[in-house]
C-alpha cells in the first residue's frame, strides 16, 4: 500500500511540472509572436514615414502573411497609460499631445501618434508612434484565459505624411 501511494505523488508532481513547463513554453512562444508583430509594425511606419495607406495596407498584409489574429483593447491601454478620457498632454521638455482612440472595441494592434513641437523662433513639428500588438493565452478546458499586450515606439519622424487621425486601430 505504501508504494502506491507514493507512486501516485510522484504521478501528480510529474504532472504538475509538465502543466507548468508546457504553460512557460505557450507563454513564451506567443510573446515572441508579438514581438515580431510589433517590430514589423514599426518597421512599416518608418518606411513609409508616417501613416498612410500604403503603411496600412502592407501592415495588413504582413500581419495576414504570418497569421496574426490576437485582438486586446486599446482605450484600456490608452486610459492607463495617458489616465485620462479625452486628448492627453504629456509635459516634459517639449509639449507632446496624444489623440486619444475615437472609440472602443477589441482590435488586432493600435497606433497612437505622439506629436512634440519645439517652441522658439524655428518651431519644427516632430513626432513618434506608439504600437501596440496583443497576444491570448486561453485554456479551453477549464476556461481561464487571459490578453497582454506588447508596446513599442518608432524613432521621432520629422514632418512625417499622415493621411489618417492621430489614432489608428485596426480590426
Amino acid at each position: 500500500m505504501r508504494e502506491s501511494i507514493g507512486a501516485a505523488w510522484i504521478m501528480v508532481i510529474t504532472m504538475t511540472f509538465i502543466t507548468l513547463f508546457s504553460g512557460f513554453l505557450a507563454f513564451s512562444i506567443n510573446y515572441s509572436k508579438a514581438f515580431r508583430v510589433k517590430d514589423g509594425v514599426v518597421e512599416r511606419i518608418r518606411k513609409f514615414n508616417g501613416l498612410r495607406k500604403e503603411t496600412i495596407d502592407d501592415i495588413d498584409s504582413y500581419l495576414n502573411q504570418i497569421g496574426y489574429r490576437s485582438k486586446g483593447d486599446c482605450m484600456a491601454y490608452f486610459k492607463q497609460e495617458f489616465g485620462s478620457d479625452s486628448n492627453a498632454k504629456v509635459l516634459g521638455v517639449n509639449d507632446k499631445t496624444v489623440s486619444k482612440p475615437t472609440t472602443g472595441g477589441l482590435y488586432n494592434y493600435c497606433i497612437i501618434k505622439v506629436t512634440s513641437e519645439k517652441s522658439g523662433s524655428n518651431k519644427s513639428t516632430s513626432s513618434f508612434y506608439r504600437v501596440v500588438v496583443f497576444f491570448a493565452l486561453r485554456i479551453s478546458n477549464i476556461n481561464i484565459g487571459s490578453t497582454f499586450r506588447v508596446t513599442g515606439e518608432t524613432s521621432q519622424l520629422h514632418y512625417s505624411t499622415d493621411e489618417y487621425e492621430s489614432f489608428y486601430a485596426k480590426s
